[in-house]
């Protein structure tokens, strides 16, 4: 399967890095996908828990605001913090399962 987490609050999580972990275990394909805004510098975090879990650079994608439904064609399921963009992917996608997350 073709799996997105959100990073803000979601793989910022230990918990969530174990999720992920498990997932690319399990063969699947993981994604970052943000909202962030891609500016010099302001995602090294980012790309630090990308390498931190064996996920490729070419995988994250920086949606500059844009919501990130968009960016979540192909997909089957995305993990998020953000009550918001689980309905708009409920809405707009018809095989990708938005997953919410709440912080512990």
């Amino acid at each position: 399967m073709k799996i997105s987490f959100d990073f803000d609050n979601t793989l910022t999580e230990e918990r969530m890095q174990r999720v992920a972990k498990k997932l690319i275990q399990a063969g699947h394909e993981i994604w970052i996908t943000t909202s962030r805004f891609d500016k010099l510098g302001w995602n090294n975090d980012v790309r630090v828990v990308a390498k931190k879990l064996n996920i490729p650079e070419e995988r994250i994608q920086i949606t500059n605001g844009v919501d990130k439904w968009l960016y979540l064609k192909g997909f089957d399921m995305h993990f998020d913090d953000d009550q918001i963009d689980i309905e708009l992917i409920e809405e707009n996608l018809i095989d990708c399962v938005g997953i919410l997350i709440f912080e512990p």
